[in-house]
């Protein structure tokens, strides 16, 4: 790829047939519309879940609607302006970054592949979750040998930074989605379970895992799923020098914070130790 990786998510089943109401999409809330058209009900479920009665989901909506504001500066030269950013040391073209997400291919036929090369037009940044992906690095993943194998060879791929998903919900996707999806691919949708992949996660993760990881990579470590300002400080002293703070888009515990209303707390926690 190239120096930028990014992606956009198109969530139609084919883009051609839906290319003139993709184009007049003008906010989120369009794009959310058009999917809920364009895919199979059980598709769209898997991209609208919301953890326990959508609480979490809610208060992010809540706290950007109602109290997140844009405090105005006026007679500016702005003549020149530029949204370019440093992370690690590279440059990027804007601080946007395209968090891990699975099962691209279930919106796309292209799935993540299709999601890079959209990254890469975009010059953003793209996180590349291989476990619940449709071109997983290894289609098994059982023990943290296999981890061994596989953590030292991204820098070698041409990747950047490692990113731990501290807050991955496997219990939901094997306990509320799989089901469906078995269940629909017996009537409905015969190819998706091809698109679905469910790897054999046998691993309990824990801080020592990041010191354990720290010695299979040179790369930065990035930690996801952060919202308590302590975690992010055991995040600093077990080795990570990333922060992602996250809910995980209110999928995973309902009643959770919105992740921005954390991001001062975090912030002051880290106090310039991370990115």
């Amino acid at each position: 790829m190239k120096n930028s990786q990014l992606y956009i998510l198109c969530f139609g089943t084919t883009l051609t047939s839906i290319k003139n109401e993709y184009l007049k999409c003008k906010t989120l809330f369009d794009f959310e519309e058009l999917a809920k058209k364009s895919m199979m009900s059980h598709r769209f479920y898997y991209y609208d879940y919301k953890a326990g009665q959508g609480h979490t989901y809610q208060a992010c909506r809540h706290y950007f609607d109602k109290q997140l504001r844009i405090m105005l500066r006026v007679l500016m030269d702005v003549s020149e302006i530029s949204l370019k950013t440093t992370i690690f040391g590279s440059i990027y073209e804007s601080p946007i970054l395209i968090a891990t997400s699975a099962c691209h291919c279930l919106a796309r036929v292209g799935g993540e592949v299709a999601t890079a090369r959209a990254a890469t037009e975009t010059q953003c940044i793209f996180t590349y979750n291989w476990t619940f992906s449709n071109i997983p690095e290894e289609k098994v993943l059982q023990t943290l040998e296999i981890l061994e194998q596989i953590v030292p060879q991204a820098d070698k791929k041409g990747y950047r930074a490692t990113v731990i998903i501290c807050d991955q919900p496997h219990e939901r996707i094997r306990d509320f989605v799989l089901p469906l999806f078995e269940e629909a691919s017996k009537n409905i949708d015969s190819e998706l379970m091809k698109n679905m992949p469910i790897p054999n996660l046998n691993i309990t993760v824990t801080w020592t895992n990041i010191e354990w990881l720290r010695k299979l990579t040179q790369l930065p470590i990035i930690c996801k799923g952060i919202l308590s300002p302590i975690d992010a400080k055991s995040a600093i002293k077990y080795g990570a020098n990333g922060i992602i703070i996250s809910n995980h888009g209110g999928r995973l515990t309902d009643t959770a914070p919105p992740a921005i209303q954390c991001l001062e707390d975090v912030v002051n926690a880290v106090d310039g130790r991370a990115e």
